[in-house]
């Protein structure tokens, strides 16, 4: 049986974890450690459930609650024996572009998957396989002469596809011409797969998915819809908050952080073989000469938002240039590094649920004012429902939600916060802050009848 923790980590924040009483360990400073979640057996662990249904047991459901639909779901994973692990427990939280150098400390950070490695760049040889596996992560690289070497180690769960941002305008004898097109990379996709058919391909494509004004496309460029066919892993990104600092073309986008969840839904409506979508988001301030970034609490809204729009994986770009380069830009923020910290351990948490079926029409909320919507995304696991939640727009809300053929009374858990909501007639309200995002437990066995 998993139980939930909190605790309180440093700068007074609240961290969500997920323990048992077999698996985790509790550290000096107070954080957990899991095996069962993110985290590596001896091997590969591919074991699980790659489709399964999440169904409340009815025999224990109050008479005066819903009973709980069936959600049927199929890992985006399951078709590769190679490929991302599809055990419910976990959840991929990846981070682009860095040095193993660097595995100890994302590893702490609660980072999964390598993304992005390549001959050309920070190639991921032999060694640093070596070393990121000892620190319990896997990597997704480049399909060139230093990853192929490698084919054989279970490290390895996927290829990425050269180039990054195939769908931006590339680089042309000093300028920019047309980007790549998609018929090009379903070519490349076709080869990719002939030489490993055990294990997905992940292809990286730029802001112009969520913002159709992006000008680094330049002119005439196939549409993005195009892209997904050439991919079985299909992520994007944006970074809203970093926009703000940026030209006039990317400032029209400043702040909007919700532009990651309309990605990811454009995703998956483009694609058409039950491809999984991630995407990437901001920690740091990119750039040089400027302090457009994100706060914590602005990146925590963004990664909820996408997940509650049914994003299957997580990226983080930790880079930044401001004011010289450093790789792993993020440990300059001990902020940043504990808000991320305690959002992934919260993800991993709850991944159980995220790898389950989303129920629909079975929660309804209204927020005040109706021009900050606040978006839910509704799981369930034995007779316990997972109401995930968000604001959508800039500004403030409060949410009335119900629970549609509920008449009784419960309380809510609102997991990492320390606190309970009361659940009248199947109706309860709360208060969000800006980009504020609560995730609430409500267990059907518990409710009260009149």
């Amino acid at each position: 049986m998993i139980r939930r923790v909190v605790w309180v980590g440093a700068a007074g924040a609240l961290i969500l974890a997920c323990s048992s009483k077999s698996s985790s360990t509790t550290s000096a400073d107070g954080g957990v450690g899991r095996d069962d979640a993110g985290g590596r057996d001896a091997g590969h662990p591919t074991s699980g459930d790659s489709g399964h249904t999440h169904v409340g047991d009815s025999g224990k459901i109050a008479a005066c609650a819903p009973s709980i639909p069936a959600a049927q779901w199929t890992s985006p994973y399951a078709a590769w024996s190679r490929g991302v692990p599809t055990a419910p427990s976990f959840f991929p939280i990846a981070v682009w572009l860095q040095g193993s150098w660097h595995a100890t400390e994302l590893s702490q950070l609660g980072i999964n998957i390598y993304i992005g490695n390549n001959a050309g760049t920070d190639p991921m040889a032999a060694s640093d396989l070596a070393t990121i596996k000892a620190a319990g992560m896997y990597a997704i690289i480049g399909q060139d002469s230093v990853g192929l070497a490698s084919v054989d180690d279970p490290t390895i769960i996927g290829w990425w596809m050269s180039p990054d941002e195939p769908d931006n305008a590339q680089p042309d004898d000093g300028g920019y011409g047309p980007p790549v097109a998609p018929a090009t990379l379903v070519s490349e996709y076709q080869t990719y797969k002939t030489t490993d058919p055990t294990r997905p391909i992940w292809l990286g494509l730029g802001q112009g998915v969520a913002y159709d004004g992006w000008e680094g496309r330049g002119s005439g460029a196939p549409p993005e819809s195009g892209y997904p066919a050439a991919s079985d892993i299909v992520a994007f990104d944006i970074y809203p908050y970093n926009n703000c600092g940026g030209d006039m073309n990317e400032q029209v986008t400043c702040g909007q952080f919700w532009l990651n969840a309309l990605g990811v839904d454009r995703l998956h409506q483009w694609s058409t073989r039950n491809q999984a979508v991630w995407t990437d988001f901001e920690t740091t301030v990119i750039s040089a000469g400027t302090t457009s970034g994100p706060t914590p609490a602005q990146t925590i809204s963004e990664v909820w938002l996408a997940l509650i729009h049914d994003a299957n994986g997580v990226v983080y770009f930790i880079d930044t240039w401001n004011p010289s380069f450093r790789e792993d830009g993020i440990f300059a923020n001990a902020a940043m590094v504990t808000a991320v910290t305690g959002l992934n351990r919260q993800i991993l948490s709850v991944a159980p649920e995220l790898n389950s079926g989303t129920i629909t029409g079975l929660v309804n909320v209204t927020s005040t004012p109706a021009a900050v919507p606040i978006d839910t995304m509704v799981k369930a696991n034995g007779t316990s429902l997972y109401i995930f939640s968000a604001v959508s727009r800039t500004g403030t809300a409060s949410g009335a939600f119900s629970i549609v053929g509920m008449t009784g009374d419960a309380t809510a858990t609102v997991l990492g916060e320390s606190r309970t909501v009361p659940v009248t007639a199947g109706k309860f309200t709360d208060a969000f802050a800006a980009n504020g995002v609560h995730i609430y437990e409500i267990d059907l066995s518990t409710v009260s009848c009149p």
